[in-house]
């Protein structure tokens, strides 16, 4: 069986004003040319297919194109096993999923999974899937550990770190618990897709998240000797624990400056018997991403068109030192505006800084990470710190809530 793995889509995103919808389904488009020249059997997404800022009617109409970027690929049989991320908001994903005629999920535990469908799966699931006959592989299918998704209320727990903790208890003991499920078959090769942070993962940041929103999980508990681990979660791709066959692929597309420089693409793997051919990885070019310093815009200004060709496409930040010719600020940014259609971000440097010292500048976090790093620093002395920030968690997890 030969299965692309892929991972952190965020359909639907964007950087600041900047629309990210045409790079990404472009890069979609790649990843069904990709499945069709390799003749892929399974496309698994590890989570995130959805940008958390997305609405229900966003999500819909993203689906659309991929229904139809896919459609040769389900026709021949091909099957999109797709888990839900953080980002994927439970309120929201629930009504597309009850909305989608592709989305299916199998019979019961170790149930068969019907091939050329699409499914999205906003749970634990144990299923086995069999394209043709004598080629079965069972797929252990874990999502993000959201308290909803795993049975914990927040009766169950009155801080976040309790919270951590019981969730890394219920998600590792089920995956741990899968080889004496009804239905799983020793026999057969199987094949985990997570989205999870694994300890001993390089990553430059969390994308809208800090660590103290993350739940991590250590390298023994994804079973390292199944046939394949495929992860969601870690933008940057790479292999864990030296191991080839348990990867993060990585991000479809850059979705911030902290990007800029990562590979980005699929995992192609071959499942044949009990273990993997070694997984190929298929990259995909990246939207570019150019960070740009002006020293003297009077004299730079000029040859910035020759030196990014590119610049119709790229996502780009500016940092300008005070002119001190004759062009004034304000001639300055619409020329910038003009040359840099998708120009994220302009700024000046400070006076009294020197050149070599350019602002620098500040990630932006999501709604939820922003207001529990604010409480966090707030109440670090506050004897209910705890209390509060509980019940702050009961309303960003709401359903409907951001």
């Amino acid at each position: 069986m030969r299965i692309v793995h892929t991972a952190d889509w965020h359909l639907c995103d964007r950087l600041g004003r900047i629309d990210r919808t045409g790079d990404l389904e472009s890069r979609v488009e790649t990843v069904a040319a990709l499945c069709a020249e390799h003749r892929a059997d399974v496309l698994l997404v590890a989570g995130d297919l959805f940008s958390e800022q997305a609405s229900v009617d966003d999500m819909t109409r993203a689906l659309t194109p991929v229904r139809t970027t896919f459609a040769a690929f389900f026709a021949r049989g091909g099957t999109v096993l797709a888990i839900t991320g953080n980002h994927d908001r439970d309120a929201r994903i629930n009504l597309v999923r009850a909305g989608m005629t592709l989305a299916a999920p199998p019979t019961g535990p170790g149930g068969r999974l019907a091939a050329g469908r699409f499914y999205l799966v906003n749970g634990t699931i144990l299923g086995t899937l069999e394209p043709r006959p004598g080629d079965a592989v069972q797929f252990v299918l874990v999502p993000y550990p959201f308290a909803s998704r795993y049975d914990l209320s927040a009766a169950d727990y009155r801080s976040r770190e309790e919270e951590t903790r019981l969730l890394h208890e219920k998600v590792a003991g089920w995956v741990q618990g899968v080889p004496a499920k009804p239905g799983y078959d020793t026999g057969l090769p199987t094949v985990l897709a997570a989205h999870l942070h694994v300890r001993g993962a390089e990553l430059h940041t969390l994308y809208k998240m800090t660590e103290r929103d993350d739940v991590l999980f250590d390298f023994a508990d994804v079973i390292p000797k199944w046939a394949y681990i495929a992860l969601g979660h870690i933008h940057k791709p790479q292999m864990l624990g030296g191991a080839e066959h348990v990867r993060y692929s990585g991000s479809l597309d850059r979705l911030d400056f902290g990007e800029t420089h990562d590979d980005h693409g699929v995992v192609l793997v071959e499942v044949n018997g009990s273990a993997a051919v070694v997984p190929l990885h298929l990259p995909i070019p990246a939207t570019p991403f150019h960070t740009i310093a002006l020293a003297d815009p009077e004299t730079d200004l000029p040859a910035l068109a020759d030196r990014y060709p590119d610049r119709e496409t790229a996502i780009v930040r500016v940092i300008v030192s005070p002119p001190a010719g004759h062009v004034g600020r304000d001639e300055i940014a619409r020329q910038l505006r003009r040359l840099f259609p998708r120009l994220y971000d302009l700024r000046w440097a400070d006076a009294g800084r020197p050149d070599d010292a350019p602002a620098a500048f500040t990630p932006r976090l999501g709604f939820e990470p922003t207001v529990r790093a604010y409480l966090t620093e707030r109440l670090a002395a506050d004897p209910d710190r705890d209390a509060v920030l509980a019940l702050a968690e009961t309303f960003l997890k709401a359903p409907g809530g951001s």
